[in-house]
C-alpha cells in the first residue's frame, strides 16, 4: 500500500466512519503527513502502529483492515473501556521507495537511510556500538541508527505523540517470524506477561526474547524503559521480508485475533 493509496483509503474510511477521529502528528522527511486515528472513549489508551520498516509495508494493510473492521463493529457505540490509537504508516517515504522500485525491495530504513526502529533513546549508544560492529556505520538500506536519538521526524513524531497521549500499551506490527517480543532488559511492566500470554494463545505466535545484539534503540524498548508499561513487537508472517501478499489472509487471521484481545482489557 503506497502512501497515495493509503491516503485514498484513509479518506474513504473517515467518510464512512465519522466516529473515528483523525489527526496529523507530523511529517516524513519528504513532507508526507503522518496520520493518527483514534476510536473509543476509555481511560486505557492503546497505540497500534505499523510500517516502521519500509520492506515490512504489508503491516500497513494488515492494520488498516483491522481499523476498518473495528470501526464498523463499533459504528453505533465506540468502545468505552479503551481508547484505540492507530498509526498505520510510520515510514511512508521508505514504503514508497520499496513499492516503486524492485531494486529497493530489501530497503528497511527511511528515505535518509536511518532505521527508524533503531532511532529511539533506549540505550541508543549501545545499539550504535552493536550496529557499527556489524558494519552499519552510515546511512543505508538497514540498521543505521542515525546521527542521534530521535534525529528523524518520523521517530520524533511517534515519541511525541506517545508521550502527549499518555499511552498505556503499545503494539508494533513488524515482519517476520510469527513471534511476540514483550520483554526489555529487566523491566517488568504490570500486566505485560499476562497480556503476552493471551496474545500468544490467540494467535499461535511464540513468545520470544530479542537477542541482545538486535535490542536497544527500538520504539518498544523506548516505551517500556521510559514508562514501565507493556509494549509489544509482533513479528507477523513467515519467510523473508518483504513477505508476499499471498500470505495476507493467513497473517490477518492470526494478527486480528491477537489484537482483539485488547478489547477485553
Amino acid at each position: 500500500m503506497t502512501s497515495t493509496k493509503f491516503e485514498t483509503a484513509l479518506n474513504e474510511l473517515l467518510a464512512a466512519c465519522p466516529h473515528m477521529l483523525h489527526s496529523v502528528i507530523g511529517e516524513s522527511r519528504l513532507g508526507r503527513p503522518l496520520h493518527a486515528l483514534t476510536l473509543g472513549t476509555g481511560a486505557k489508551s492503546i497505540l497500534i502502529n505499523a510500517a516502521h520498516h519500509a520492506n515490512e509495508w504489508i503491516t500497513t494493510p494488515l492494520l488498516f483492515r483491522f481499523m476498518q473492521e473495528t470501526a464498523a463493529e463499533f459504528s453505533a457505540k465506540p468502545p468505552q473501556n479503551i481508547t484505540l490509537h492507530f498509526i498505520p504508516l510510520v515510514n511512508p517515504d521508505g514504503v514508497d521507495l520499496v513499492l516503486h522500485s524492485q531494486e529497493m525491495h530489501t530497503w528497511k530504513a527511511n528515505i535518509c537511510g536511518v532505521d527508524l526502529n533503531s532511532n529511539y533513546p533506549a540505550n541508543w549508544q549501545k545499539a550504535r556500538l552493536h550496529k557499527f560492529s556489524r558494519g552499519y556505520t552510515a546511512p543505508g538500506p538497514r540498521d543505521f541508527v542515525g546521527p542521534a536519538p530521535l534525529s528523524e521526524p518520523e521517530s520524533c513524531a511517534m515519541a511525541a505523540y506517545t508521550t502527549f497521549m499518555d499511552i498505556d500499551i503499545t503494539v508494533s506490527l513488524h515482519t517476520q517470524g510469527e513471534e511476540i517480543y514483550w520483554r526489555y532488559m529487566d523491566f517488568d511492566p504490570p500486566g505485560a506477561a499476562d497480556l503476552a500470554r493471551r496474545f500468544s494463545s490467540a494467535s499461535g505466535y511464540a513468545l520470544t526474547d530479542v537477542p541482545d545484539e538486535s535490542s536497544h534503540g527500538g520504539y518498544r524498548d523506548w516505551f517500556i524503559s521510559k514508562f514501565n508499561r507493556p509494549g509489544f513487537t509482533i513479528e507477523c508472517g513467515l519467510g523473508e521480508s518483504p513477505l508476499p501478499f499471498s500470505q495476507f489472509d493467513d497473517m490477518y487471521k492470526k494478527v486480528s485475533a491477537l489484537l482483539r484481545e485488547l478489547f477485553r482489557l
